[in-house]
């Protein structure tokens, strides 16, 4: 299979619809939202080999979570696409509370929903991964076949090191360099947006103020004679103006601002990703730790005790300081002990260290891979947005021209 396949280049992916679900009874059931995803293959011969058909299958935001997390743990060493947030921040066109059930918030979670399945069914390596298209074919039962690859061990243990509270000795530059940009990626992005959505909600402002001006020109167009005509043509114009104006302010929160909000919400994704290689190298360092201290243990239990050079004892008296010295037997069996300890985690060293070079090896693809596609996105987010400014004043210049050409003089 040619290498630059991937499934969105033998199939489209979309979300096309959403709806309530409930579980169990009128009076205590959970109430949801579940999201149609469609996919319908266009290359049969290669969707044949990938395995993949048509099909259109409903899944809640859980499920959408749930496939992240397995990618996210099955996947160390590669930057995971993000979620939309699971609660959207206030913008133009969502409310300062947001009921979970509302139609604008549902449409914009839509959106990042099928972003992510995009950015998945892109990538060069999670695009073939058999639980991804589980989850594009199969109904609840996916998570059956998630469940099977006990990645939930995985994650397990990946919680539990992270909730351990710990302070690297040594990190890669390019890593901390990249968790220093993830910051401040998040912290530029959102800073662009929120000015953007200001100027969105001031011509947003502007717009419906032009149809009330209509209004007003159309109210005095009925005890005009003369001007009866050209203020009603005015009014239409205008009219025009605000509804082509708020299309294209809608059309402005979708091509422009959410794909800058996946950007700042990928922030999230580096840190999980940086994350992976600070465990790793944690890991290390708490061997080689402890390798230290087996081999300090081990030296101290070579060296003479207090007190065991001193011979002479007064008859009916007793040596307190050997009556709390080790025995023989007891230094032998943690001598012993500590040799057991010290091999342990000589032993686990060498896996350890390989892990983290395999690791660091294949993330310096991944972040390069990442880059170039970022570039690519936000010039072409940036792009749009320039071109939808540019259609604001044309449409403005043409409203206003055909004022003008509605009041004109007549020709002599």
């Amino acid at each position: 299979m040619s290498k630059k396949l991937h499934l969105l280049s033998v199939a489209s992916i979309c979300i096309e619809d959403f709806e309530k679900a409930k579980k169990g009874n009128d009076y205590m059931g959970d109430v949801f939202v579940i999201f149609k995803v469609v996919t319908n293959v266009q290359d049969f011969d290669n969707a044949l080999r990938y395995g993949l058909r048509t099909s259109g299958v409903w899944h809640r935001y859980s499920e959408f979570d749930l496939l992240y997390q397995y990618l996210l743990h099955t996947y160390p060493s590669h930057i995971i696409p993000p979620l939309p947030e699971k609660k959207l921040s206030t913008s133009l066109w969502t409310k300062m509370t947001v009921d979970k059930f509302d139609g604008e918030y549902l449409e914009h979670r839509k959106i990042g929903l099928e972003k992510f399945l995009h950015r998945v069914a892109s990538h060069p390596t999670l695009h073939d991964d058999n639980i991804f298209k589980a989850f594009l074919m199969k109904g609840e039962e996916w998570k059956e076949v998630a469940d099977s690859t006990d990645f939930r061990a995985k994650n397990e243990g990946f919680l539990k090191g992270m909730a351990a509270s710990y302070q690297l000795k040594h990190c890669d530059p390019r890593f901390s360099e990249l968790r220093t940009y993830a910051e401040e990626l998040e912290s530029r992005i959102n800073a662009v947006l929120k000015v953007t959505q200001n100027i969105a909600a001031k011509q947003r402002l502007a717009y419906n103020s032009y149809k009330d001006l209509a209004k007003t020109f159309s109210d005095w167009s009925a005890i005009e004679k003369s001007l009866n005509i050209p203020l009603q043509k005015i009014g239409h114009h205008l009219d025009n103006l605000e509804g082509a104006g708020n299309v294209l302010l809608l059309e402005e929160d979708v091509k422009f601002c959410e794909n800058m909000r996946e950007y700042a919400n990928y922030a999230y994704s580096l840190k999980d990703f940086i994350r992976k290689y600070e465990l790793l190298q944690y890991k290390i360092e708490v061997l080689e730790s402890t390798i230290e201290a087996k081999k300090a243990g081990l030296f101290m239990l070579g060296k003479p005790e207090a007190g065991e050079d001193v011979v002479a004892v007064e008859p009916g008296k007793s040596n307190l300081t050997n009556m709390f010295k080790a025995t023989p037997q007891q230094k032998e069996a943690r001598r012993s002990k500590l040799h057991q300890e010290l091999s342990d985690a000589e032993e686990a060293l060498g896996p350890a260290q390989y892990d983290l070079e395999q690791f660091v090896s294949e993330a310096e693809l991944e972040i390069k891979r990442w880059k170039k596609d970022k570039f690519s996105s936000l010039k072409d987010a940036l792009r749009m947005y320039a071109k939808l400014q540019l259609q604001h004043s044309q449409q403005g210049a043409q409203c206003w021209e055909a004022v003008s050409a509605a009041v004109k003089p007549a020709a002599v």
